[in-house]
């Protein structure tokens, strides 16, 4: 190799500071918002360029992400620029904090904290991208709202929630509402709870078209120590209307005397349960 290929070689050869700098400029960022993508501030972003500080390896995934380059790249000095034309090439979104690929990847997370939380944070793609924050949106999201395929918070909304308050095809909650819904005060197209309703119910009150409940149970076909039906009852305490009301006294009277005081308000619910019936 001639001194002429040495020199221009030798140009090749960037620290992890430079490269960051190349990429973030070539793809029209300010340190402001390049910094605001990876929730850091603009200050780290000029400690990364001048290498005074190194990012931490989540940061450098993430640029990765985001730029469509390689670990290997950033991080070995002696990677030549050309290398990073092999890589797949990503399309920041302007204006959103976040951006695209052929990877369909975004992330936003916003400056306002609480606690150590963002107050909303946006992440998901095709994996499994995780969004954490007061209201968190992702693949996997957890948050006081949380919105994703899986969804875990306070008021949990997905395709599979747990939380307190929760809405999904399979919900998991205190309170929860879904196709196949899981708690205390269930409902859903099979419902398993304290209080049930739902077409298949099963709880210790439980209330619908196949209601089978350990204490009171109302529906078509009602099956518990107290079971009320139209169709069928099965149970210690039973009424059978063949359709017509049931016998809304005499089913209050049943509850009182035979579901122990320590349901509290579930006795007052199942009693207000038989008159919609």
């Amino acid at each position: 190799m001639d001194d002429y290929d040495r020199i221009g070689k030798e140009r090749c050869l960037m620290t992890l500071g430079e490269k960051i700098y190349i990429l973030r400029t070539e793809h029209g960022l300010s340190q402001e918002a390049f910094g605001e993508s990876l929730g850091v501030s603009r200050q780290s972003v000029s400690k990364w360029e001048t290498n005074q500080s190194v990012p931490e390896l989540d940061k450098i995934v993430a640029i990765c992400d985001l730029f469509g380059v390689t670990t290997d790249y950033l991080l070995r000095d002696n990677m030549e620029m050309g290398v990073r034309e092999q890589v797949e090439p990503a399309s920041y979104v302007a204006g959103h904090g976040g951006y695209s690929s052929q990877k369909l990847h975004y992330e936003y997370k916003s400056k306002k904290m609480i606690g150590n939380l963002p107050l909303i944070h946006i992440h998901f793609g095709l994996g499994l991208y995780r969004a954490k924050g007061v209201i968190a949106i992702g693949n996997i999201a957890e948050g006081a709202l949380a919105v994703g395929f899986l969804a875990v918070g306070g008021l949990p909304i997905g395709l599979i929630s747990v939380g307190l308050f929760a809405f999904a095809v399979l919900a998991v909650g205190i309170l929860a509402f879904g196709s196949f819904a899981f708690g205390v005060i269930t409902a859903g197209a099979v419902s398993v709870g304290i209080f049930s309703m739902g077409a298949l119910s099963f709880g210790q009150f439980a209330f619908g078209a196949y209601a089978r409940g350990a204490q009171v149970a109302v529906g078509d076909v009602a099956r518990g120590n107290i079971a009320l039906g139209y169709s069928q009852a099965l149970g210690n305490y039973t009424e059978v209307t063949n359709r017509q009301p049931f016998d809304y006294e005499n089913a209050c009277r049943l509850i009182d005397e035979h579901v122990s005081p320590y349901w509290g308000f579930f006795k007052t619910w199942a009693k207000n349960m038989v008159k919609l019936f």
